[in-house]
């Protein structure tokens, strides 16, 4: 095979241009391509290989549990009773009255409360108004059987006294056994003495013309005004006595009533009296009773 020779071969050039530039290497020190050969080798160097992570190591990452979150604390309050499992009972109304540990229970409404509470009021208004009819009634009764000397004409407890004790005994007077009290709260007071025996006299002149008369004493009208609630400021102070009329009237200051004619008929009957005093006793002169006045016992 015949060799062209008209041409150099590649490594016969590069050859040539090695051996020429040797010497000149040598002297100027090493060439570019001696100092970076190792670059180069460190280049060509193969990488080391990642470390394989093992499986289990990752499962054992994956399933461990995550940090367990905190919640803030619940306010504190009454415990609770455990409740019982069951189904659940439907609320029940509570009974009107019940017994509980010894105790007695009332659920009523409040309105059922106010109208029981306006019925006991009105109940017991009642019967006060009709204790109060009661006791007038007991009161207009004992006036009109009440005998002089024995009861009074308010339910016994003050006396009209119709005997002597310290003076000349009267003559008995039928007509104050067998007299009738009108149903009135009034007494008439005829005469006033600090002596039983003045009074006796005049006691005695009123009985014989018709009016029925008694001796009550000051202390025993203060005990029954005391005992009743009535005004005790308009009898005479101190000790004595009053001669006053069995019966009661209505207000002898009312003209046209009972009690108005009974002090008229006094009066006329007390002008009579002139004169007739025993020696040595009181005339009740110069008025002669015509003074005589109402006197609300009850």
């Amino acid at each position: 095979m015949r060799r062209y020779s008209g041409q150099k071969a590649l490594y016969e050039a590069m050859s040539r241009s090695r051996s020429k530039s040797e010497p000149k290497a040598k002297s100027k020190g090493p060439s570019l391509l001696e100092r970076l050969r190792p670059q180069l080798e460190k280049l060509r160097r193969p990488k080391a290989a990642k470390p394989v992570v093992p499986v289990e190591a990752k499962e054992s990452v994956a399933e461990r549990p995550a940090p367990p979150t905190l919640k803030p604390p619940k306010p504190m309050g009454l415990a609770e009773p455990p409740t019982s499992p069951g189904p659940a009972r439907t609320w029940l109304k509570p009974k009107a009255v019940q017994f509980n540990a010894g105790r007695i229970e009332v659920s009523l409404p409040y309105q059922i409360g106010i109208a029981i509470g306006l019925f006991v009021i009105l109940i017991l208004l009642a019967v006060f108004r009709l204790g109060q009819i009661d006791q007038k009634a007991r009161y207009s009764e004992q006036s009109r059987t009440s005998r002089a000397g024995v009861d009074s004409p308010a339910a016994g407890t003050t006396t009209v006294d119709t005997t002597s004790s310290d003076g000349p005994a009267g003559p008995e007077n039928t007509a104050l056994e067998a007299g009738t009290a009108a149903a009135g709260d009034n007494w008439i007071v005829i005469a006033r003495s600090e002596l039983r025996k003045d009074l006796e006299p005049v006691m005695r002149h009123f009985n014989e013309h018709g009016i029925e008369t008694g001796i009550t004493t000051f202390d025993k009208l203060r005990r029954h005004f005391a005992e009743f609630g009535l005004d005790a400021s308009a009898l005479p102070r101190g000790d004595g006595y009053l001669l006053v009329t069995r019966q009661t009237y209505d207000n002898p200051d009312r003209s046209g009533t009972d009690g108005y004619a009974a002090k008229q008929k006094i009066v006329e009957i007390g002008a009579l009296y002139k004169g007739k005093a025993p020696q040595g006793y009181e005339s009740f002169a110069p008025r002669y009773f015509s003074d005589a006045y109402g006197m609300k016992i009850r």
